[in-house]
């Protein structure tokens, strides 16, 4: 449930986590969103939607309502690490600020060392960039979607946890996410 605690957590010895998707605002799940920091780094973790929220408020992330949400099954998404689109499923009206997680690492992130407007200056410039958190190590953008160039994606380089906006188990690509 949503509201485990991580000790009950750690007391199963799992080979992984895996936030899932939820409804609406995440700030409410606090619950949530503490277990997440305490299980960082201890174990493998994976979120999607609503759990990469949770995963970007843990590591110290802004999260904003959408101005659009993103509802439906044609979603396209940019992933920066293979330059390929991926047509994704969604259903969510709030994310993460990627800028809030950190300074651009420029050495990391193709010389670059403040943030764009526009997270679509990625995709443009084939780079995935690199942020570097003071509680969570180094931060990469992986995914972006391509209607409104809000984050879809993140891969924390330090620790092993990654984690999409979208619903990769949906399918619409069909198989665009499998790799997830």
């Amino acid at each position: 449930p949503w509201d485990t605690p991580a000790d009950d957590v750690i007391a199963l010895d799992p080979d992984g986590i895996f936030f899932s998707n939820g409804p609406g605002d995440p700030q409410p799940v606090t619950a949530s969103i503490e277990a997440a920091r305490q299980l960082f780094g201890k174990f493998p973790i994976f979120g999607i939607c609503l759990g990469q929220q949770m995963i970007g408020l843990c590591a110290g992330a802004s999260i904003e309502k959408l101005k659009f949400g993103h509802r439906g099954g044609n979603q396209p998404v940019m992933n920066l690490r293979t330059h390929r689109v991926e047509i994704t499923a969604q259903n969510h009206s709030f994310g993460i600020v990627f800028p809030s997680l950190g300074a651009l690492l420029p050495q990391e992130s193709g010389g670059i060392d403040s943030h764009p407007n526009d997270l679509r200056f990625w995709v443009e410039n084939g780079i995935a960039p690199v942020v570097s958190s003071k509680s969570h190590g180094r931060i990469q953008l992986t995914h972006v979607n391509l209607n409104d160039g809000t984050p879809e994606g993140l891969a924390f380089l330090d620790a092993p946890t990654f984690c999409v906006q979208y619903h990769p188990e949906a399918g619409p690509g069909p198989t665009d996410s499998h790799y997830l």
